[in-house]
């Protein structure tokens, strides 16, 4: 696309978007990204080989767009945009994140006066439809993980730690925060910078995705993977569970786990006995997703060490 002519001084912003069957929010996430008030930005596109009407809706908005034949993943759509990315700052969004603040882009450059910082991670807002689910409530302080669906970096940082990992298409967020951390450069994590997420935030179907890249994000890095790894324990006193019970012939083990597991994960605020019970059984039921995940991409990755 035609960059609008900048003035001395003024940073060029590239605006990073991985899209793959996209057709239901594309629209309205472009004219979102496109009326932000900072002027000298470019925004990328890659087509990650969507087959619904994705690529067609992209021709009516002023944006570069990159066609993948084959479908590669977000990890690798959004190295892609980066390669093409013209811009010293590259901001990342997904293509179903609605851009409310007209200062988005501004707001993260406001960062980067520091010149320590090497990323910024917004937060999100569910979409007002849809109702959101708790998140799990740690037993340790985790390491927060930057989600690039709402995140801006420095391109040279991007480039010095090797961008987003090819082999963990579906982890490459936490690959890549573990990978800047390590290399010494501070990333910033503030709720003012928030976008809205317009499909479930924590999705039973995308808990088992997540799940698919736990080995090989414990393989490359053994002690952050360990430090983020409740899912695998719930999963592995599930299963446990199952066992004793098949042992047995009595479905008594099974459910006493679930139970307490239940009050475990719904414990994570003040809120209402029902409500207890009905948090902690989703966060449950998406643990043992991501489990079952972890153990469905173990054969697949051990094959390709």
């Amino acid at each position: 696309m035609e960059h609008t002519r900048r003035n001395q001084g003024q940073l060029l912003v590239s605006v990073v978007i991985p899209a793959h069957n996209e057709e239901k929010w594309i629209a309205a996430c472009l004219e979102s990204v496109l009326k932000d008030g900072y002027p000298h930005k470019e925004v990328i596109v890659i087509d990650d080989a969507s087959i619904d009407r994705t690529n067609e809706m992209l021709r009516r908005f002023p944006v570069t767009v990159i066609r993948n034949e084959k479908s590669m993943g977000p990890s690798s759509a959004r190295n892609i945009g980066v390669r093409k990315a013209e811009g010293k700052i590259i901001v990342f969004v997904d293509a179903h994140c609605i851009v409310e603040d007209q200062e988005w882009i501004q707001k993260f450059l406001q960062f980067f006066k520091d010149p320590q910082v090497g990323a910024v991670a917004g937060y999100f807002k569910p979409e007002p439809n849809i109702k959101p689910a708790l998140t799990f409530k740690s037993l340790e302080p985790q390491q927060r993980l930057v989600k690039s669906a709402n995140a801006a970096f420095r391109k040279s940082v991007l480039e010095q730690v090797g961008g987003f990992d090819k082999g963990t298409e579906w982890g490459g967020d936490a690959a890549l925060t573990y990978k800047i951390q390590k290399s010494g450069w501070k990333i910033i994590h503030t709720r003012d910078i928030a976008v809205t997420h317009a499909e479930k935030l924590w999705s039973i179907r995308r808990a088992f995705t997540y799940g698919t890249c736990y080995f090989p994000l414990l393989r490359r890095y053994p002690h952050e993977t360990l430090t983020r790894s409740r899912p695998i324990a719930i999963g592995l006193f599930l299963t446990l569970g199952i066992i004793l019970d098949l042992l047995y012939r009595l479905p008594v083990f099974t459910v006493s786990f679930m139970l307490l597991l239940i009050l475990l994960n719904g414990v994570a605020h003040n809120i209402s006995i029902p409500r207890i019970f009905v948090d902690g059984l989703y966060n449950t039921v998406w643990a043992l997703s991501y489990f079952l995940g972890a153990i469905y991409g173990l054969p697949k990755h051990a094959i390709k060490r």
